[in-house]
């Protein structure tokens, strides 16, 4: 998982694309992320990881129905 791309909610922009810098594992309770200013931040986990980010290509597609992962933050950034 690491170096996998993930959305994170944001009070300012909604939704904030982060990288995971560690490997998750199942029981941890917080997820190491570095967001898109090079600044770091530990994520607490409380019900569910956050939701993963569409690859780059599939970035502002016409047809959501293209995207791998159908979620929130993905439909608002196509």
């Amino acid at each position: 998982l690491q170096g996998a791309q993930v959305w994170i909610p944001d009070c300012t922009e909604v939704w904030r694309v982060a990288e995971i810098t560690r490997d998750y594992k199942e029981g941890d309770v917080i997820l190491h992320l570095r967001l898109e200013d090079g600044s770091h931040l530990a994520y607490p986990i409380e019900v569910q990881l956050p939701p993963l980010c569409n690859p780059d290509y599939l970035s502002g597609v016409n047809d959501l129905v293209a995207l791998s992962y159908l979620h929130e933050p993905a439909v608002l950034h196509s």
